[in-house]
């Protein structure tokens, strides 16, 4: 079955309100006209009729006293006459009352029916205009709706909607465009390679080795950036329900990257804070460690690397600080963003630039967050989580 219209609903509900009231005040002003009006009844008595007066005729009704009067004189058929009148009276005023009733609130409905055509116009524009629009056009924007007003504010509502969706897809535009281009550049490498080895008549052992380690990288390369992606895509939903010691998820990190951190002979300052709290310990593992890589990897030669832990009693708050070049003032605010790098040049190392965006998102489920600071040559990831405590198993 349709729906009635909104415009149609309104109408009937605003009719049904009016015949109630008129009925209400048509019953009583019947009623108040009914009691008001004085009808004298002759009734029979000895010798003659007896003519009592209403109960609402003044200071001579408290008597409630009797007359006789003769059924032939002029009194009598002055005071019949008077009943008749009164009486017809009363029927006529009862009828009008009824029709005017009706006249009412057949017009207050008609009335009713266009007024609310006229207040709902704005609203039937801003439907057609949404109905207009395609998923191409989310950068248009619906004008002409005064802010004051319910439809305006719907109006500016559904605008804000729009700016939403329209950065959503802009987003999402841009990472795949990005996630392609990262995908694009090892398999470059790999056919271009083989192109070249394909190209020589004799390869010689030598070439083959440098074919087949290039593929290897890139391939590498290529597994490590699917594992990102669906890391970013596949994190929305899992449990928080670990109990993680931070000292000892740190010493495990260091661990993993203890080669790269021999490698550029970097100094690690680990702090024990004995601080644990309750999240996914391998989600959570995975965004610190991301971290600590990113401080490893693009730390100076010969550099440091400082971890802390510390609670305030409200959160727990880890800084991961490293000496490494730092990062221009105004590229902090993007290095969180998916493929986004401070330095070009840093793609040549291997990073697809999601090691930041997937810690990110992995501490935001974790209802924390985290921001970095650089100045004097040196930058600091601090990250802010909550303090629940950890389960424990009696």
């Amino acid at each position: 079955m349709k729906k009635i219209p909104i415009r149609m609903r309104l109408t009937l509900y605003i009719v049904l309100l009016l015949a109630g009231v008129c009925v209400l005040m048509t019953a009583l002003a019947m009623f108040n006209a009914n009691m008001t009006f004085v009808i004298p009844y002759v009734t029979a008595a000895p010798g003659g009729y007896s003519v009592e007066m209403g109960p609402d005729v003044g200071e001579s009704s408290t008597a409630k006293g009797s007359m006789e009067v003769h059924p032939e004189s002029d009194e009598y058929e002055g005071r019949q006459a008077a009943s008749v009148t009164i009486t017809q009276a009363r029927t006529e005023f009862n009828a009008s009352s009824l029709w005017i009733m009706a006249a009412v609130i057949l017009g207050g409905g008609i009335l009713t029916y266009f007024l609310l055509g006229r207040a709902l116009r704005p609203l039937r524009t801003l439907s057609r205009e949404i109905g207009e629009m395609t998923e191409n056009e989310l950068s248009q924007r619906i004008e002409g709706f005064p802010a004051r007003d319910e439809i305006g504010r719907l109006a500016d509502s559904f605008n804000t909607m729009l700016t939403r969706l329209d950065k959503a897809f802009s987003d999402q535009k841009r990472f795949s465009s990005d996630a392609a281009h990262e995908l694009k550049t090892p398999l470059t490498a790999i056919k271009t390679n083989l192109d070249v080895l394909r190209l020589e008549p004799s390869p010689t052992p030598q070439e083959y080795e440098k074919t087949l380690h290039v593929v290897e990288k890139q391939a590498g390369r290529m597994i490590k950036l699917v594992d990102n992606l669906f890391t970013m895509t596949a994190q929305r939903n899992y449990d928080f329900n670990d109990t993680v010691d931070f000292d000892a998820m740190f010493s495990d990190i260091i661990t993993e990257l203890a080669p790269r951190i021999r490698e550029k002979e970097l100094a690690v300052t680990l702090h024990e804070s004995g601080l644990e709290t309750t999240a996914n310990g391998v989600m959570l593992m995975r965004a610190f460690s991301n971290l600590v890589e990113n401080a490893v990897k693009y730390n100076a030669q010969g550099g440091s690397i400082e971890i802390a832990a510390q609670s305030d009693g409200k959160q727990y708050t880890i800084t991961i600080s490293d000496s490494g070049p730092g990062i221009p003032p105004e590229k902090l605010p993007h290095i969180f963003k998916p493929f986004y790098r401070a330095d070009e040049s840093r793609s040549s190392a291997g990073g697809a630039g999601l090691g930041l965006a997937i810690a990110s998102e992995i501490i935001e489920r974790h209802g924390g967050t985290v921001f970095a600071q650089s100045e004097d040559g040196k930058t600091v990831f601090t990250v802010t989580l909550p303090i629940i405590p950890p389960l424990r198993n009696d």
